[in-house]
């Protein structure tokens, strides 16, 4: 059967497929002709989700049907994955901070600083230059000292908080997310 896959900005392609093929399969279709990751994707028929491990036949889709496609932002995919009981890597950093959030605030709250701390992130990964990267590197790479621990952090008591946050700062940039 012929199906058509919109989406909402007027892209458009056209996919050849069986009926018995499944959702996931049409998404990563999709994602190799309008360069959306699938992970990305939701489509929709007749304003119903298309869950990706049932089957074009699941649902009353027949040829020359129309599926619309909807765009989730990275953020929000990065959301719904915490969410689902999946397995996760331990020591992601995102993992952690959602976890320590968890623990201190409402679940909705801890959503919303975890929203904002990735859209902090990802902001301020955008606005780094060519120039930012190369300094960062150089000074990872060319440092040969071992990594600060936490028992050899300076008293922060005794520290203005200016020092404090740049130390800190110094030893975030040293970690991955």
């Amino acid at each position: 059967m012929l199906l058509t896959v919109k989406r909402l900005l007027g892209q458009q392609c056209r996919l050849q497929v069986s009926g018995e093929e499944r959702i996931s399969l049409v998404k990563s279709l999709v994602s190799e002709q309008l360069n959306v990751p699938a992970n990305q994707q939701t489509l929709l028929f007749r304003g119903k989700v298309l869950e990706g491990e049932h089957r074009l036949s699941d649902y009353p889709i027949g040829p020359e049907s129309i599926l619309y496609l909807v765009i989730k932002k990275p953020e929000q995919v990065y959301l719904e994955e915490l969410s689902k009981p999946a397995p996760v890597q331990h020591h992601s950093v995102w993992y952690q901070l959602s976890q320590v959030l968890k623990k201190h605030f409402r679940t909705s709250d801890a959503v919303r600083v975890l929203e904002r701390v990735l859209n902090d992130y990802y902001r301020d990964l955008g606005q780094l230059s060519l120039e930012n990267i190369e300094e960062l590197a150089g000074c990872i790479l060319n440092v040969e000292e071992e990594p600060v621990t936490t028992d050899e952090l300076p008293d922060q008591e005794s520290q203005p908080k200016a020092q404090v946050s740049k130390i800190m700062k110094e030893q975030a940039t040293q970690t991955e997310p």
